[in-house]
Order: structure tokens, then sequence, then C-alpha cells
């Protein structure tokens, strides 16, 4: 187990500064082999179950499109995203929860920051406390100055979750670890180069790691 979740973190980083693709069979894979010694999810009563995460991503691609003169596009240096990500989840069916996501995400190319407000679904393999796909949605509120905030903007995230720690001196809560890819977008009023009339910028596959709280 140890060897495969080794061998899917150095693929993550190598995609991010290299545009290689992480395959959605190694992240199950490696699901796979973490749930083996987790209990069967008919051993677990269904409760909601919450995460706080930070989180780290490098986007592959960073385009802007803007006015000057014609209608025009820029690819920009590619520079980190920060979040905090707050997930309350619960179970739907067998092995699907169903949540809230709420959080703040920084992007340091065009210094954005934005609240996300949205919604979640997420696959346990075993247990509702265990390893986890995920699709996350959420809409973007931008709170600094240089962005609007229109409708349809905002993040698109897919991932895996899975638990490297049990807190024993806290009843039910354990660290996670999280393997993500991002999407980003915002609608600009401030120019980012010179004069030219802005209409939005886009982060497109970010290759995030994060770190959390599972309670």
């Amino acid at each position: 187990m140890k060897n495969k979740l080794l061998a899917l973190l150095v693929m993550l980083f190598i995609s991010a500064f290299s545009n290689a693709q992480i395959s959605i069979y190694d992240a199950v894979q490696t699901g796979k082999e973490i749930t083996k010694d987790e209990k069967k999810p008919n051993e677990l009563p269904p409760k909601f179950v919450q995460t706080v995460e930070f989180g780290i991503s490098l986007p592959t691609e960073i385009n802007y499109d803007f006015f000057d003169g014609d209608y025009t596009g820029k690819e920009l240096k590619r520079r980190l995203s920060f979040d905090l990500f707050y997930n309350i989840g619960y179970p739907i069916l067998k092995k699907l929860t169903f949540g809230a996501v709420a959080g703040v995400q920084h992007q340091s190319q065009g210094s954005i920051t934005g609240l996300k407000l949205g919604v979640s679904l997420r696959y346990y393999l075993k247990n509702y406390e265990g390893v986890n796909l995920y699709l996350m949605t959420a809409r973007s509120i931008g709170i600094s100055s240089n962005v609007k905030n229109e409708a349809g903007n905002g993040n698109i995230r897919v991932g895996l979750q899975f638990p490297i720690k049990e807190l024993t001196d806290f009843d039910n809560f354990r660290v996670v670890f999280n393997i993500f890819l991002d999407h980003d977008s915002y609608e600009l009023k401030k120019p980012l180069i010179n004069n030219e009339i802005p209409d939005d910028i886009i982060f497109r596959k970010g290759y995030g790691l994060a770190i959390g709280l599972q309670f």
C-alpha cells in the first residue's frame, strides 16, 4: 500500500510541473489498497461526516481573455492556488453521500480571492469514514476588488480523499489527505496587463494536495 501511495504522490507532482496526466485508474487502485483493513459499511450507522481541509494546487495553464481592439487572449504564468474548505455530508445511498461545501480560495496569479459555496458527492469504497472519490462544484463570490460576482463562475473539483491517522485523544477525529484536480474561473473588472478591457480568467487542471481533519 505504501509503495502505491508514494507512487501516486510522485505522479501528482510530476503532473503539476510537466503537464503529465494522472489516470482515474491509478487513483482508484490506490484507494482500494488503502481500504483493505477498513470496516464494511454495514458495520457503521449513517451519520453526518464533516471535514476541514487546507489545500494547495498549481494550474497546468491559466488563460486570460480580454478586449484590446479585438477579442483576444493570453496564457499567463502558472502560480499557486491556496484554499480552505469545509464540507458536511450525509449518506443518501449505501456508499454515497451528498453534502454542502463552503470555503475560500486565493489565486496567486491575478491576486484573486473568492468565497466558495457549493455541493459535493462522495462515493466511499468501504465505509463513511474511509477512502472516498468525490465531485465538488462551488459558486465563486469574489471578495477581492478585481473580480465580478457573475453567475456561472466557480470551481469544479474531483479528488481522492483518505484517512492517514486516527487521533486517539479525540473521539471520531482523524487526519485526512486529499489528492485532487481543480478547475476555477472568474469574471474580471480590472485589467491585469495594461489598459485592456478584461473578460474572464480561467485556471485549468490545477493538480493539488490537501490535508485536514474529518469528524
